[in-house]
C-alpha cells in the first residue's frame, strides 16, 4: 500500500481553499465577536419581537446575519479539522465553535414560544405588505404549523436542555462501538492472523475465500453478542427519549412526529414498505444468481458482499475520472455541466488522501461559502463513482443557492440523496454501455443491483424495524435484547427468504447500525434511490422537457414542501407508480444479467 503523504506534500491545486470562507485568525475572531454581538441583540429583543412590523423585520435581519456567520465559522473549523485530524489547534477550535452554537441556541430558546403567543393570521398583513417580509410567508406558515405542539417558554427551555442530556444513548453508542470495540483477529488461509476492525470489516466481507469471510463474520459478531445487553439498553433509551418527546408534543406516533417536520405523511413511509415487499422477489432472484456465480456449496448472508467477478483493473487519473464523469452526465445537458465545471474551478475540492485526513467523502457548504467536496481519490472505479456522487450534492447546492434567498436555499435531507444517486446511476449505465467485456458487464450490473439491495431493500428493512420497535415502545412493551434481536432476525428471513443462509449471529446486526440513533432517517435512502431511478429513466427516455424539469428540481431548495417538489419531476410517493417504474428498471438489469450468465453456461 502506498504511504500516505503529509498534508504539506499535497499540491495546493488538489486541496480546497478554506481562506475563501475565513482569511485568517483575525477574521475568525472578528466574525466570532459579531456572532456574540448579534446574539446579545436577539436576546435584548425578548418580549418585543412581534411589537410591530419593524421589530419583526429587525429581528429577522439580525437572526439571518447571525446564522450565516455561524455557518461560515462552523464549516471553516470543521473542514480545517477534517483535512488534518491530528492538529490539536483545529480540534480546539472545533470544540469552541460547538460550544458557541450551543450557547446561542440556549440563549435564544425563547424565540419559538414568543412567536406562538400570536397567530399566523396576526402577522400575515405584515408579511404581505412589506417587500422584505414577503419572502417569509412560507417560513412562518411552517413555523405556525407546529403551534399546537409548542409549550410555554419555560417548558421549551427545559426541553432544549433535556435534549442536550438526551444525547447520552447516542454518545454512549459511539464510545462503545468505536473506542471500546475490540475484535478477535482473523485466521487467514496462509496461517497468519490479521487484525479485525470496523475499518477493514468490509474488506474481509469481500475476501475471495469463504472460510476467511466466515471467520471474520463470527469474530465480528462475537463482540456484539458479548455486549448485547448494553446495546439493548442504549437503543431502548433512545426509543424512550423519542416516546418522551412524542408524548410532550401530543403526536399519535413517533413516526408521525418525525415526518411532520418536513410535512410528509405516514402514508409515504408505509407505502415504501408495502411496495418493497411486493418486489422482494427481484432481490431474492439476484442473490440466487450471485450464489450460482460464486460456485460455493452454501451461500450465507456474509457472502452477499463479495464481488462475483473481479473489478475492472483500470486505474484512473484524476483528470480521466473527471472526463468520464462529464461524459456520463452529458444527458443532463450543457447548463448542468457548466455548473459541474464551476465547482471544479472554485478551489473547493480536496482530492487526495493524506496523513490524518478524514476518511470517506462528503459535500459541505453554506450560503456564503464555496460548495466544498472532500474526496480520498485513489484511482479505483469506486473513487470515480464517489466523485460523481459528491458532485451531485455540490451541483444541487449550487443551483439551490443561485435561485433562492437564504431562508429557502437549504434543501431537506429527504431530497438530498436524489441528485447524488442520479449521477451514480448515470455513471453505472455509462460504464455498462461502453464495455464489450462480458466480465465487466457482469461487474457493473452486479454493482448496481447490489446498490439496490443495500439502499432499497436493506434500508427499507431498517425502516420497518424502526417502525415496529417505536410502536412497541409506545405500547409500553418491554424492549429487551431478545425482542430487538428476534424482530430483526425475522425481518431478515422475510426480506431474503430462501436465497441465503441466515447464521444465528445476524440477529445481533441491529446493534451496530448507528442510524437507529437518528430515528426514522434511513427510509430516505430508499426513497432517494427510487426517485433517482425514475428521474434517470425519464432522462434517458428523452421524455419531453424532462431535463428542464430536473434542473428546476435542483433549483427548488426548500421553497415548496418536499412532496410538491417531487411532483414537479412527476413523482408521487403516495402512489405505486414510482415504485413500479423503479423496480421495472431493476428487473430489466436483472434480466440482462441473467442472459449474460446463461450465455456463459
Amino acid at each position: 500500500m502506498e504511504k500516505l503523504r503529509k498534508r504539506s506534500e499535497v499540491s495546493k491545486e488538489d486541496c480546497w481553499d478554506l481562506t475563501l470562507v475565513v482569511k485568517d485568525q483575525t477574521e475568525y475572531e472578528e466574525k466570532k465577536n459579531l456572532i456574540l454581538e448579534y446574539n446579545r441583540k436577539i436576546v435584548a429583543m425578548k418580549g418585543h419581537i412581534l411589537d410591530s412590523k419593524d421589530t419583526l423585520k429587525e429581528f429577522l435581519e439580525i437572526s439571518e446575519k447571525e446564522s450565516r456567520l455561524l455557518e461560515q465559522l462552523y464549516i471553516y473549523v470543521r473542514l480545517t479539522y477534517d483535512e488534518d485530524t491530528s492538529n490539536a489547534t483545529s480540534l480546539a477550535r472545533k470544540l469552541e465553535m460547538e460550544q458557541l452554537v450551543n450557547t446561542c441556541e440556549d440563549a435564544e430558546s425563547f424565540i419559538t414560544s414568543e412567536f406562538m403567543k400570536r397567530d399566523y393570521e396576526d402577522i400575515l398583513p405584515w408579511l404581505e405588505e412589506d417587500d422584505f417580509l414577503k419572502d417569509y410567508k412560507l417560513y412562518f406558515k411552517r413555523v405556525y404549523r407546529q403551534k399546537e405542539r409548542i409549550l410555554s417558554e419555560k417548558e421549551e427551555r427545559i426541553i432544549t436542555k433535556a435534549l442536550n442530556a438526551f444525547g447520552t444513548p447516542d454518545e454512549a453508542f459511539v464510545s462503545l462501538d468505536t473506542t471500546d470495540a475490540h475484535f478477535k483477529s482473523v485466521l487467514l488461509n496462509d496461517g497468519n492472523r490479521e487484525e479485525l476492525s470496523h475499518y477493514n470489516w468490509n474488506l474481509f466481507l469481500e475476501n475471495p475465500s469463504q472460510d476467511v469471510r466466515r471467520r471474520a463474520f463470527k469474530n465480528y459478531y462475537q463482540f456484539y453478542c458479548q455486549h448485547k445487553n448494553t446495546y439493548a439498553a442504549l437503543l431502548k433509551g433512545n426509543y424512550q427519549e423519542l416516546e418522551f418527546l412524542r408524548d410532550l408534543r401530543h403526536y399519535d406516533s413517533a413516526l408521525k412526529m418525525a415526518l411532520d417536520e418536513i410535512c410528509v405523511s405516514e402514508d409515504v413511509y408505509h407505502n415504501l414498505i408495502e411496495n418493497v415487499h411486493q418486489y422482494m422477489d427481484l432481490n431474492v432472484e439476484f442473490q440466487k444468481i450471485k450464489a450460482k456465480l460464486l460456485h460455493n456449496k452454501e451461500y450465507h448472508l456474509y457472502d452477499t458482499y463479495v464481488p462475483v467477478v473481479l473489478p475492472p483493473q483500470a486505474h484512473f487519473t484524476k483528470e480521466q475520472a473527471i472526463e468520464i464523469v462529464k461524459k456520463a452526465l452529458a444527458p443532463l445537458q450543457e447548463d448542468y455541466l457548466a455548473h459541474f465545471q464551476k465547482i471544479l474551478d472554485s478551489h473547493a475540492v480536496d482530492f487526495y488522501p493524506n496523513e490524518s485526513k478524514h476518511s470517506g467523502a462528503y459535500h459541505w457548504g453554506c450560503f456564503d461559502s464555496p460548495n466544498y467536496v472532500l474526496l480520498n481519490f485513489n484511482g479505483s472505479y469506486d473513487s470515480v463513482s464517489t466523485l460523481a456522487h459528491e458532485f451531485g450534492h455540490a451541483v444541487h447546492s449550487l443551483y439551490s443557492k443561485e435561485n433562492n434567498p437564504y431562508i429557502y436555499h437549504d434543501y431537506e435531507i429527504f431530497l438530498a440523496e436524489i441528485a447524488s444517486t442520479v449521477n451514480e446511476t448515470l455513471l453505472s449505465l455509462y460504464f455498462l454501455e461502453n464495455t464489450q467485456s462480458k466480465q465487466e458487464k457482469i461487474y457493473y450490473l452486479c454493482e448496481f443491483l447490489d446498490k439496490a439491495k443495500a439502499t432499497i431493500y436493506r434500508q427499507t428493512m431498517f425502516a420497518e424495524f424502526e417502525s415496529i420497535m417505536s410502536k412497541k415502545c409506545q405500547e409500553h412493551e418491554s424492549l429487551t435484547e431478545e425482542l430487538f434481536s428476534t424482530v430483526y432476525y425475522d425481518l431478515n428471513k422475510e426480506y431474503f427468504k430462501d436465497s441465503v443462509i441466515l447464521d444465528p449471529e445476524i440477529r445481533y446486526e441491529w446493534m451496530r447500525i448507528s442510524h437507529f440513533y437518528r430515528p426514522f432517517y434511513v427510509y430516505k435512502y430508499a426513497t432517494g434511490l427510487i426517485c433517482a431511478i425514475c428521474i434517470v429513466k425519464d432522462i434517458l427516455d428523452h421524455k419531453d422537457g424532462f431535463v428542464e424539469k430536473y434542473l428546476n428540481f435542483l433549483k427548488s431548495g426548500c421553497n415548496k414542501e418536499v412532496l410538491d417538489i417531487l411532483k414537479d419531476v412527476d413523482i408521487d410517493l403516495t402512489t405505486e407508480a414510482p415504485f413500479e417504474k423503479a423496480f421495472t428498471f431493476v428487473k430489466e438489469l436483472l434480466n440482462e444479467l441473467k442472459e449474460i450468465v446463461q450465455e456463459g453456461e
